[in-house]
């Protein structure tokens, strides 16, 4: 790789510690954002520079003098970066949860909410996604949340230089190419997409195979989002793992592996992935079409504007069973809506709400 690919990422480090002195705080080393890490277009001339961005760093000392100690890369004996090891700070994401939603709060979070209202350019990628959503554009929403460009040959070359966990391992001999249930017993009559073969049926040779493209996809997927999760107004960069997990954008119980021929698109399919944060995929998302998503997130800001109370969100333990009744968009809304509210007429205000969003999507 051309020039010194460690320069961009020795800079980050050495700003944001002057930042954290400035501002009394230890907020800007603890993550990084989108540009700080990812030009327009990630090549193979600058893929070192993209890994040696996301490496943590040792920290770094401004001396009396001006000059100025440590911020060294951390990395493996291979020069190889560890995605557990990434700066990562979920409360740098905009909280899309319902009982956390708060738009006042969150300019980024209004624009994603009520984008119409948005003339900002500032804002112009929260609502730009709102849109997508509320419209359940798949097409759009993946646009918007996947702004970098990045060439074949250096995913592929980062995908190399990626390990996990605590012995460094490869994401290729991991849990990362399994991720979002590929071979679980629960997604088990997933296809290989553009074929008709089930995956899990497959002998060991051809799901080996497919394992080699799936971390090439999962890895382009998440450059191309700029590190950052596809369906929150935030640029913060949220590596994948425990805190952004792999989220089939459209569900599984609809597509052509399970509907064949009655639907139009392949659960695991690079055009149906994406990484979404972690709260948002458990508690917001979960199996609901992105335009339902939206409308609870609206619906939820709205009530709160209301003093309104919410249903509680669902415990690991409920998340977890086997036998938990996945809600529709429109059950999931009108279970918001009404279920923790009391007064009659408040009740019947909300259903008449629903049945608008539902309807307008506004």
């Amino acid at each position: 790789m051309a020039g010194n690919a460690d320069y961009k990422g020795r800079l980050n480090a050495v700003g944001s510690t002057l930042l954290n002195q400035e501002k009394g705080t230890d907020r800007y080393t603890k993550y990084r954002e989108m540009d700080e890490v990812f030009p327009e277009h990630v090549t193979l001339d600058n893929a070192d520079e993209v890994l040696m961005a996301l490496a943590p760093r040792k920290e770094v000392t401004i001396n009396s003098d001006g000059t100025v100690t440590g911020g060294d890369a951390i990395t493996d004996s291979k020069g190889r970066v560890n995605l557990d090891q990434i700066p990562r700070n979920l409360d740098e994401l905009s909280k899309v949860v319902p009982d956390q939603v708060n738009s006042s709060l969150d300019p980024k979070m209004r624009a994603f909410i009520y984008p119409d209202e948005v003339n900002s350019p500032s804002l112009y990628r929260a609502a730009e996604m709102g849109k997508a959503m509320r419209a359940n554009d798949t097409k759009r929403y993946r646009e918007v949340g996947m702004p970098i460009q990045a060439d074949d040959d250096a995913i592929e070359y980062i995908a190399d230089r990626l390990t996990q966990g605590k012995n460094n391992t490869p994401i290729r001999s991991g849990s990362f190419v399994s991720s979002g249930g590929l071979g679980s017993e629960k997604r088990g009559h997933i296809l290989i997409p553009g074929t008709d073969k089930v995956y899990k049926e497959q002998d060991k040779a051809t799901q080996a195979a497919y394992k080699d493209v799936r971390r090439n996809n999962l890895v382009g997927q998440w450059v191309r989002q700029g590190g950052a999760s596809i369906g929150n107004p935030s640029t913060a960069v949220v590596p994948p793992g425990i805190d952004s997990h792999m989220d089939h954008i459209q569900p599984l119980s609809r597509s052509i592996d399970s509907l064949y021929p009655e639907s139009n698109y392949y659960s695991d399919a690079v055009e149906n992935m994406s990484y979404l944060d972690a709260p948002s995929n458990v508690h917001s998302k979960l199996n609901y079409y992105i335009s339902g998503q939206h409308n609870l997130i609206r619906l939820a800001d709205e009530m709160r504007e209301a003093g309104q109370p919410f249903p509680a969100r669902l415990s690991r333990q409920q998340l977890s069973d086997k036998n938990r009744v996945r809600l529709s968009d429109e059950e999931g809304a009108f279970r918001l809506a009404t279920d923790k509210i009391n007064n009659l007429p408040d009740k019947a205000k909300n259903i008449l709400r629903v049945m608008r969003l539902l309807e307008y999507g506004t």
